[in-house]
């Protein structure tokens, strides 16, 4: 993307959506220029596709924008990525070897109220909703071109895959979360079963809608990708073997055309990509970056790469693998390559992340969704409806890639399960699923056990079901919204 397009991106959206004393209250912001927008996208279907495909490249790059809270100089603000790994950092998963940038949600105290974590968190996933309502108010939902039509089904899938991490983040039971929409604004706690309502509403019309399209990069969404989050709303959500086999059905859709390589694992592989290239055939969904685009230190690599030159590579705040999930992989599987052995090479603590590495000067790229994720999804939903053998399949058809050795699994019931689960754990290590998946499975945060390798200051045990594991909404947010009664609990 060139430089002057991008930066007129950038100032569209910004246009849209100015700050106010309240994080949500998004009704009268930039009512004149919203006006000016709607005239011209108006004159002409070409005028319109104009405006609208600027605000979407816009909000693609606020995804990956440095200081998305405006709180300063906050190097674990930087847009999702950041948000998906601080989200790890509260599992059982992830170590980190001391105290400094991502230390507020190791330790927990990102999710109480006057934390600048949870301030940031909020403010993130409500302007990206709010950049989506904004350009679908632009668009009607009869729009006269294709690329409109498609436009606006990417807009909603943006929007339901906000709101889902929004309901699983501050969701407490059936007490929800603001909602806002092109058309209407709830400022209360809207019941979290009408939060869901509208995310599984927003990705059937985006999934249907974009029936036909054909993207120019994986940056942004098509049928497949909404396929994944489909898959990802069913697995969290379903309540009968029917919803766990929509769960399985989306996953095998969404995978479709992307391949696994046995030879991009692991650092000694001749493929080996350290999983910051966005041309990896895996990939379904992800954010290319550049000079342009880089936040250099206050990114993903510099936090999380042991070998790069930021955080954790010069300052040595490694980013570690939990002990026990370490020590559970097979010897012959390459991601035990993922997490560094005692008296390694490279001169690194033991159980220090190798999965992770920019071979670019800050200008490694994201990966939000990729195959791996799908077959897991599709062999755990397939367990959970009861076909076992369904499920074994799946997961052999992804492991064997990872490690020659596997074998077709011959369990079942709970035990096929969890294998399955602990093969996700592996897989997935530090791209944001852990926490998630911690509160999907109904199970607790133990860290505190006999030879833990977690750091003193993050040595938390919390039983499953903790109110420790939502997060309170942030207390500005209290203060100006007369509307939200009551926050979650301390």
């Amino acid at each position: 993307m060139k430089r002057i397009s991008l930066l007129l991106s950038i100032s569209v959206v910004g246009l849209l959506s100015s700050c106010s004393d309240s994080y949500t209250d998004k009704d009268l912001r930039s009512d004149v220029s919203q006006q000016q927008l709607q005239g011209l996208a108006a004159s002409s279907p070409e005028a319109l596709l104009t405006i609208a495909s600027g605000l979407e490249a816009g909000n693609n790059f606020f995804l990956n924008d440095f200081n998305t809270a405006g709180n300063g100089n906050i190097h674990d603000d930087f847009g999702l990525k950041s948000i998906q790994f601080g989200l790890d950092e509260m599992s059982n998963d992830v170590v980190q070897v001391a105290n400094h940038w991502f230390g507020n949600y190791y330790r927990y105290t990102g999710r109480q109220e006057t934390n600048r974590v949870t301030d940031m968190v909020w403010k993130f996933y409500y302007k990206v909703i709010f950049n989506m309502n904004s350009t679908l108010k632009l668009i009607p939902s009869d729009a006269s071109t294709s690329e409109l039509r498609y436009l606006r089904a990417r807009c909603k899938a943006i929007r339901g895959f906000a709101y889902f991490d929004l309901i699983r983040i501050y969701g407490n039971g059936e007490t929800g979360i603001p909602m806002y929409d092109e058309n209407t604004s709830r400022t209360e706690r809207v019941p979290t079963s009408e939060i869901k309502a509208l995310i599984i509403s927003d990705l059937m019309s985006a999934y249907d809608e974009l029936d036909g399209y054909s993207r120019p990069s994986i940056v942004q969404l098509n049928k497949n990708v909404v396929a994944g989050m489909l898959s990802r709303y069913y697995l969290e959500y379903a309540s009968n073997s029917s919803e766990y086999q929509l769960a399985a059905q989306y996953a095998a859709e969404a995978r479709t055309g992307y391949t696994l390589d046995p030879n991009n694992i692991n650092f000694n592989d001749a493929n080996w990509d350290g999983m910051c290239n966005i041309n990896n055939p895996e990939w379904l969904w992800g954010a290319d970056l550049n000079t342009n685009t880089s936040t250099y230190y206050a990114s993903f690599f510099s936090n999380v790469g042991s070998l790069n030159p930021g955080y954790a590579g010069l300052l040595q705040i490694f980013k570690s693998g939990d002990k026990r999930l370490v020590e559970s992989i097979s010897a012959t599987d390459k991601r035990k390559d993922w997490f560094a052995s005692a008296g390694n090479g490279f001169g690194i603590p033991q159980y220090a992340n190798l999965k992770f590495y920019d071979f670019t000067d800050f200008e490694g790229d994201y990966v939000f969704m990729r195959a791996a994720e799908m077959y897991l999804n599709e062999a755990e939903a397939l367990a959970l409806g009861g076909d076992d053998a369904g499920a074994r399949q799946a997961l052999y058809n992804l492991v064997s890639t990872r490690d020659a050795a596997y074998t077709l699994s011959s369990n079942s019931g709970q035990n096929l399960l969890d294998e399955i689960r602990t093969h996700r754990r592996i897989e997935l290590w530090g791209e944001g699923f852990a926490f998630y998946d911690m509160k999907r499975w109904n199970q607790g945060l133990l860290r505190n056990y006999s030879g833990t390798n977690h750091a003193t200051f993050g040595l938390l045990d919390y039983p499953a079901g903790s109110v420790k594991f939502i997060f309170q909404i942030p207390i500005l947010e209290m203060n100006n919204n007369i509307d939200i009664a009551q926050n979650n609990p301390f």
